[in-house]
């Protein structure tokens, strides 16, 4: 009698030990399926339906200040591109600032991930600004015709552009989300975090 009981008993404690390690499974399935459940729902960016395609070549190498790196480097990578759209420099500095503090977080995805500012060649910002940007060791600088930035306003982001603006461009050089001013930089963080999780490009 006692070895039937044991028997049961153990059975019991094998069901307890698969149902400890499923749930964990289960629960992060619902999660995904269900995920204004728990935390903020869907993306902290804007997402753009669908995805544009730009040419590399749109990003020139600056003509008003002596640029440190390579943009050839930012070719194949994840880019969060920085809108320098008007005169507000302490909102740029702080955005920069936010994003340059997080580039290290990435870990050992950090070679996937460029930062990228850019700005008009018809209104280029100061040249002291964009002298202390220059002496920034992971910031890509690059001008971009009006034209460019015009599409972008109109008829790709579908609002003004200003300063504290960021757009993700993913590996294939597709503009494919973006975070207007005031946002928060850990949900950029987070958003390029599951994207880096869950692609095998750049």
């Amino acid at each position: 009698m006692n070895t039937n009981r044991d028997k049961k008993g153990g059975r019991w404690v094998l069901w307890l030990i698969f149902a400890m390690g499923a749930l964990p499974f289960f629960a992060a399935l619902y999660l995904v399926k269900h995920p204004g459940l728990w935390g903020k729902p869907g993306n902290y960016g804007t997402l753009i339906t669908p995805a544009v395609p730009v040419s590399y070549e749109v990003f020139r190498d600056p003509q008003t200040v002596q640029a440190v790196h390579s943009l050839q480097e930012i070719r194949g990578r994840w880019v969060i591109i920085h809108l320098l759209a008007d005169e507000d420099g302490k909102q740029c500095r702080q955005v920069l600032e936010s994003t340059r503090l997080l580039h290290p977080l990435f870990s050992k995805d950090i070679p996937r991930v460029r930062r990228l500012a850019v700005w008009s060649e018809a209104t280029p910002p100061s040249r002291e600004f964009l002298s202390s940007l220059a002496r920034e060791r992971d910031l890509y600088l690059a001008e971009v015709d009006q034209e460019f930035l015009s599409r972008l306003s109109e008829d790709i982001l579908h609002t003004p552009l200003s300063c504290g603006q960021v757009v993700l461009m993913d590996p294939l050089g597709n503009l494919m989300m973006w975070y207007d001013a005031g946002f928060d930089p850990y949900g950029l963080y987070h958003d390029l975090k599951r994207l880096l999780r869950g692609s095998q490009i750049g």
